[in-house]
């Protein structure tokens, strides 16, 4: 019992001078930066995560902490919407928290975005006397009174196509009061607790490949995979306490299965597993170096499990004004086979220079008959775009374009807006040279 009081007792003074932090610990924050940071809310993936530690396995009284989170962008916009409940228990004191954040996101070119992020809500303490060895212990009469108060975060999420994530977030805008060791009131400040992280998570496109769709073949496009190798590094800093950093890395052996490691400062070298089935996710991690000597107990465990709800969502980004889009509706049109300008012979004959052009032409899909370019022509046109048929001699085939231009950035600027923003996804850019007589 003595053994107990003496754990219980120091466990008390590790809760009380934790809230300087007033932020758990997690393993699986790699998987989840919406438990730290509210400008993760906007996640492409609506996410329901869970997430249990226990620290100390055998230890009574040590700490333990659970949380559940929901969070999603809001299709075909620029925001995200999220919720946090947690509940951090450690010796005789209890800290439950709620929150909601909002998260909007400023595209800052066509392959990232940047995103702010505020959460607000309310923290609850609650203080176990019955089980203290001394209930008239100046620490519980002095945060007793501080049971329920205001919190609030704030953050920044920065977010690549490449893979590549930053994050920087103050968990604390104005965190509840709490006891240094000599048992003074201290009133955190917003950059008494900073959060820097950086990751690295890479997807990979699915590739094109040939299959059988109703007895039919048709090229499909694969399914989206995670690149093999992820990493993360995250810095915690504390104005009242040690400052830590962590660096993880995590293997993706299949698209199911995946294994890890991670070494955080004053904790040590941490393992983890998990699998993923469809939209399930299950992860586990264990670490035995958090102990304060050898053998004190079994180690700390941590589970989580996450829940995909429904299909990626789409960051809306500015649609950009196609040059190939028409203005004013145009009739269907059929024309010759060939169609060329007469020469003007008077012209001719007073030619007395060559002059090369260039003609840069967005193709959207070449053919070897003219009856198929036609109809495929006035496709387009009816689809509201300025389509027309150009027949090059040099390949004999009869290209559909939908825009032509002298200058090569017009031309290459068009086709990367007709794939980023259109369904016309096999634009390209035809080259055409020819010699005029002046």
């Amino acid at each position: 019992m003595k053994l107990l009081s003496i754990i219980t007792s120091c466990l008390v003074m590790i809760a009380v001078s934790a809230k300087s932090q007033n932020y758990p610990i997690y393993n699986g924050a790699y998987a989840n930066p919406f438990l730290y940071n509210p400008a993760a809310a906007a996640n492409e993936e609506s996410n329901i995560f869970l997430h249990h530690r226990q620290q100390w396995l055998g230890v009574d009284g040590a700490p333990v902490i659970s949380a559940l989170s929901v969070n999603s962008l809001i299709n075909e916009r620029r925001y995200g919407l999220g919720l946090k409940v947690s509940s951090f228990q450690r010796g005789l004191l209890n800290t439950s928290d709620v929150s909601v954040a909002y998260a909007y996101g400023i595209p800052l070119n066509k392959t990232s975005q940047l995103y702010f992020g505020m959460a607000a809500g309310a923290i609850t303490n609650a203080v176990d006397i019955n089980q203290a060895t001394d209930p008239g212990d100046p620490a519980f009469l002095t945060y007793q009174p501080n049971n329920f108060q205001a919190s609030g975060s704030f953050g920044l999420y920065y977010k690549n196509n490449s893979g590549i994530s930053l994050g920087l977030a103050l968990p604390q805008l104005f965190g509840p009061a709490f006891l240094d060791p000599s048992f003074s009131v201290i009133t955190p400040q917003p950059f008494d607790h900073v959060i820097a992280s950086l990751g690295y998570r890479k997807k990979i496109q699915g590739k094109m490949m040939t299959k059988k769709v109703k007895g039919m073949k048709t090229r499909v496009k694969g399914k989206e995979m995670i690149a093999p190798l992820e990493f993360y590094l995250l810095y915690r800093y504390a104005a009242y306490q040690e400052s830590q950093f962590e660096v993880a890395t995590k293997f993706n052996l299949t698209q199911s299965f995946w294994v890890g490691g991670s070494f955080r400062q004053n904790y040590g070298i941490i393992a983890s597993t998990g699998f993923q089935m469809k939209k399930l996710s299950i992860g586990y991690s264990y670490e035995l170096g958090s102990q304060p000597e050898a053998g004190f107990s079994q180690g700390s465990h941590e589970v989580f499990a996450s829940l995909r709800l429904g299909e990626i969502k789409k960051f809306k980004r500015p649609t950009p004004v196609l040059r190939s889009a028409l203005i004013t509706p145009k009739a269907t049109q059929h024309q010759a086979r060939f169609q060329h300008q007469a020469d003007d012979p008077e012209k001719l004959l007073q030619a007395q220079t060559t002059v090369s052009t260039k003609m840069y032409y967005v193709v959207v899909r070449s053919f070897t008959e003219f009856t198929a370019a036609d109809v495929f022509k006035n496709k387009m046109i009816a689809d509201k775009y300025n389509a027309d048929i150009f027949y090059y001699p040099k390949d004999k085939r009869y290209h559909v374009h939908i825009f032509s231009t002298s200058k090569s950035a017009e031309a290459y600027e068009e086709v990367r807006n007709l794939k980023n923003f259109t369904k016309i996804k096999d634009a390209k850019v035809l080259l055409v040279e020819s010699e005029e007589k002046k």
